[in-house]
């Protein structure tokens, strides 16, 4: 089996490249998380496969019993996940406003 030589110059340049794609990456996840209204990797949230766009127009956070709408329009407060939702989504625990 044979190796290539690589030089310690090498090894440095590649990692000086490798770091700001890392940084740029996980800067990346943060836009598309402040983007939505909830965290996407909350395990509640995808366990009742809560979507931030409801696939059905008359089943949306905005008129289901546990939401609770901000005042300035953006993303209200969900009762069952005790956290942001948002006006457009739904979940597996969407009960209409009675």
């Amino acid at each position: 089996m044979s190796m290539l030589p690589i030089s310690r110059r090498e090894v440095i340049a590649s990692a000086a490249r490798l770091v700001p794609a890392v940084g740029l990456a996980s800067l990346g996840a943060r836009t598309a998380f402040a983007a939505g209204c909830a965290d996407p990797d909350d395990s509640l949230r995808m366990s009742l496969h809560y979507t931030e766009a409801s696939p059905d127009a008359g089943k949306t956070c905005s008129v289901c019993a546990f939401f609770t709408p901000d005042s300035g329009g953006g993303c209200g407060q969900c009762k069952i996940f005790s956290g942001p939702a948002n006006p457009k989504g739904r979940c597996d625990s969407w009960s209409a406003k009675g």
